[in-house]
């Protein structure tokens, strides 16, 4: 879910003007109206800006891919149509499961098998508020220091979408890895050898049916 960086008139993204410190939001240009400063909107925009609305708020029926399962019979419950395991109709609440605080941390445990820099950067490529907690301070953020870090606060808010990214990051590399443990395969229409982790052939472009395994919904 991406956000247009250059739209007009500018969203309300909390951000100021760099020179002036003047409220940007609503304005029609690049161009601050109190101290008359062109600024490059993309260099204002940091990691932990809140620039949309999250794609999941943990009350959606039927329950999306969020990760979670049954803590009474461990059958997962993605698609359940009630607040209840449609196994063993134990009822489950996910906004419990949702932070209490403004933000949350993401570490090495909590990502894993993903590293941790995967996860940062699909953050990033998702446009969720994120700062490293690892950092000395702000006064470092903004000067340009690196940051990749083992730990991550997260926006609170976000928290259900992290869950559903996350479940679908680790299905495919679940996925990738299965592949690569195949070993190659052979095409039944060309005869030609693909390794184990390509879907089509990659010298007539066609599906391996049924010998390659498919890509999981």
């Amino acid at each position: 879910m991406q956000v247009d960086l250059d739209q007009l008139p500018i969203p309300d993204w909390g951000l100021l003007c760099p020179n002036c410190r003047y409220p940007l939001k609503g304005l029609p240009s690049h161009r601050c109206p109190e101290c008359g400063r062109n600024f490059d909107i993309r260099r204002l925009v940091r990691p932990w800006t809140r620039l949309r609305a999250p794609r999941f708020t943990g009350k959606e029926l039927p329950l999306p891919d969020f990760g979670l399962v049954c803590r009474a019979c461990g059958t997962a419950l993605a698609g359940a149509t009630r607040h209840q395991c449609p196994t063993c109709a134990e009822p489950f609440d996910p906004l419990a499961l949702q932070p209490a605080t403004e933000w949350f941390v993401l570490d090495a445990r909590a990502c894993a098998p993903l590293h941790i820099l995967v996860v940062q950067d699909l953050l990033t490529s998702e446009q969720i508020p994120y700062i490293p907690a690892d950092e000395a301070s702000l006064r470092e953020l903004l000067a340009g220091r690196s940051l990749f870090q083992n730990r991550l606060r997260v926006s609170s808010e976000f928290f259900f979408e992290v869950l559903w990214l996350l479940a679908a990051a680790r299905r495919e590399l679940y996925t990738a890895r299965r592949r690569r443990a195949a070993g190659e395969w052979h095409c039944p229409y060309c005869r030609q050898a693909n390794p184990g982790h390509f879907e089509i052939c990659w010298n007539c472009g066609k599906s391996p049916e049924p010998q390659a395994p498919r890509r999981e919904s």
